[in-house]
């Protein structure tokens, strides 16, 4: 499978996660009892599948770093996003979060020590002003900590973006999945217990609960193939398309009405996901 058809399954099944979450959210379960048991229930049949390949289970000592910085990232992924849903409006908190791209790409062209192609800058651009139109935030009475905390994730997003590919040429995916998904979790434990989490009520909660757990594991196991075929730059710019699915399947699950301008900014978003599927010359600047 190509890295941008890699990408692109990937962000769908993250995206589609969350109006799954959301279904388990209205029968009683906590977004941080969800996170830790979606990353511990990851974890283990990683590294069981690991150990099934002959794959050994102790991490180098020199992939340490890079595994710490890929679950302190996903750490801060989770935490800022949700602690910003407590104080900002959840448009505004999206729009934040899905600044990563443009992240991604300014650090890349500091790295590469130079401009990215107009092209490049253009297709990011049209992107990210689509995702402004489909959220539609509102400015007013702005809490800074919950504007940090936003941009807290977008920036644990693209540290992760760019520690993933050059780690997984040295050590195993799956090792990479299983032990950076058990530390995570192992991190949310202190916030389930001072939040006091919750879980599922009935059987339809449960059933939303652990498919949006599913669906979670097997999006983040695909983001290390697609990460490693396609490129951080490319791949952040793909990964757009998360936004787009959370968009449709809360309209079709939970009854979500979606607006002219709404739709409009989709267009946009999908036009930029169609041109940034396409090779350039500037796909070979180094990511």
């Amino acid at each position: 499978m190509s890295g941008v058809a890699l990408c692109l399954l990937s962000a769908g099944l993250l995206g589609i996660q969350i109006p799954l979450a959301k279904l388990s959210y209205m029968d009683g379960a906590d977004p941080i009892a969800l996170a830790m048991l979606r990353c511990i229930g990851a974890a283990l049949p990683f590294l069981i599948w690991a150990k099934v390949k002959g794959i050994s289970l102790a991490v180098p000592r020199d992939a340490w770093p890079g595994l710490l910085t890929i679950a302190g990232a996903t750490t801060a992924i989770s935490y800022g996003y949700l602690g910003a849903l407590g104080r900002i409006p959840a448009s505004l908190t999206a729009l934040l979060f899905y600044l990563y791209p443009l992240i991604v790409l300014v650090i890349a062209a500091i790295h590469a020590r130079e401009l990215p192609g107009i092209r490049r800058l253009g297709i990011f651009t049209l992107a990210f002003a689509g995702l402004a139109l489909v959220f539609g935030p509102t400015l007013q009475d702005l809490d800074p900590i919950g504007v940090g905390l936003g941009l807290l994730a977008a920036v644990g997003a693209a540290v992760y973006f760019f520690v993933v590919p050059p780690l997984t040429k040295r050590v195993s995916s799956l090792l990479l999945m299983g032990w950076s998904n058990a530390l995570v979790g192992l991190l949310f434990i202190p916030g389930m217990l001072l939040l006091d989490g919750g879980f599922p009520q009935q059987i339809g909660g449960w059933s939303a609960f652990w498919a949006a757990a599913t669906v979670y594991a097997i999006g983040m196991a695909l983001t290390y193939p697609a990460l490693a075929r396609t490129g951080s730059v490319k791949a952040a710019m793909l990964y757009n398309f998360e936004p787009l699915t959370i968009i449709v399947l809360s309209a079709l699950l939970l009854g979500d009405v979606m607006t002219t301008i709404q739709y409009v900014g989709g267009a946009a978003v999908l036009i930029s996901l169609v041109l940034a599927s396409a090779r350039s010359a500037e796909d070979v600047l180094p990511d």
